[in-house]
């Protein structure tokens, strides 16, 4: 045979004298096999580094071992860490995860559901594309659904989501017992369920404490790295700028601090405070280290996997929503003495 080519079945049954389906019925331990005959077979499975088709055996079978997880910003360190608890998880039961990037679009997303349905996944996790147009291809996919930190119109599938609203809220808060009077945000989308949240929790904190945000103080990204620095260079253009921005995401505070960093007459912690929602690596490396509002994003995947593994055992049983609490992280740079002079 070809030395590159792959080998199959009939490779294995040839090289042990026996028949395709003895060697079958080994490698799917379905018994009825004479001890010395599953160990020729599986001396040739080793001597010929047989592979089996994963594919093949999930269309005749009811599933293949594969979870999928459908993001929408696969460079996003938050989607990485959601991944290494679901898939720690997953392995657990002999499940693989299959992490794909629906680049926050809908169309690209609805393919990514056929083809996580056509290499027939046993569940799928997901945060879901905004606007949420796929609701139909979600419902037909046909398997355990998981939502991820977003929700949908309907109340169809399980979630795992944050408390966007208690963390907004306490930046709010903090904000307020430093000094700060003109506070800004750097919110998300506004048809997705984090950049909703963040923003109302947020501004009705400030309410509450009689501060209001005036419309040039409040800023709504798309929760990547470009429109985080766009959008601090417009707050601090200002003629009036803020003392205090409220960065809605990881990736728009990295984008935020390089527009701090680059612009001439601005630094942190000097002439504006940060708080950011979502810690990043490089959090304690400024100067001074960056307050954050925390997410366990890990734990997050954990759930998500224990929520489909759960469906897949009970497929009628009652919906679950997991609501995980976030955790502000006081570090200094929500306040600073040398700010006094702007207010």
């Amino acid at each position: 045979m070809p030395p590159n080519r792959p080998r199959t079945i009939k490779d294995v049954a040839a090289w042990a004298q026996v028949s395709t389906a003895t060697v079958s019925r080994v490698i799917n331990h379905a018994g009825n096999v004479r001890p010395h005959t599953a160990d020729r077979v599986a001396n040739a499975l080793e001597a010929l580094g047989y592979v089996p088709n994963a594919w093949a055996r999930a269309m005749a079978t009811d599933g293949s071992d594969l979870v999928g997880l459908i993001v929408p910003d696969i460079l996003n360190p938050f989607f990485a860490a959601i991944y290494s608890g679901l898939n720690e998880t997953a392995k657990s039961r002999g499940l693989a995860v299959w992490m794909v990037d629906s680049g926050d679009n809908s169309e690209q997303e609805r393919q990514m559901l056929h083809m996580l349905g056509g290499y027939r996944a046993r569940g799928i996790a997901i945060t879901p594309a905004h606007p949420a147009a796929n609701l139909r291809a979600i419902e037909r996919i046909g398997v355990p659904i998981c939502l991820v930190d977003r929700r949908l119109a309907k109340n169809l599938w399980d979630m795992v989501l944050i408390d966007n609203v208690t963390g907004s809220r306490q930046v709010a808060q903090i904000f307020v017992a430093a000094g700060h009077q003109r506070i800004a945000i750097i919110a998300g989308p506004q048809n997705s369920t984090p950049g909703l949240e963040r923003l109302s929790g947020f501004r009705d904190a400030l309410e509450k404490e009689g501060l209001s945000m005036p419309p040039e103080y409040i800023k709504i990204g798309d929760f990547r790295l470009n429109s985080g620095y766009a959008l601090g260079q417009e707050l601090l253009a200002l003629d009036r700028p803020p003392t205090a921005i409220f960065s809605c995401n990881n990736l728009m505070t990295m984008g935020l601090l390089q527009a701090i960093h680059a612009h001439p007459a601005h630094s942190l912690g000097k002439t504006v405070a940060v708080v950011g929602f979502d810690d990043i690596p490089i959090s304690t490396l400024t100067d001074p280290p960056l307050t954050v509002v925390s997410r366990p994003m890990r734990e997050m995947g954990v759930q998500a996997a224990r929520l489909i593994m759960a469906r897949m055992e009970s497929p009628a049983k009652p919906l679950e929503t997991v609501v995980l609490g976030p955790q502000l992280i006081i570090r200094g740079s929500e306040k600073n003495p040398g700010l006094l002079r702007w207010i």
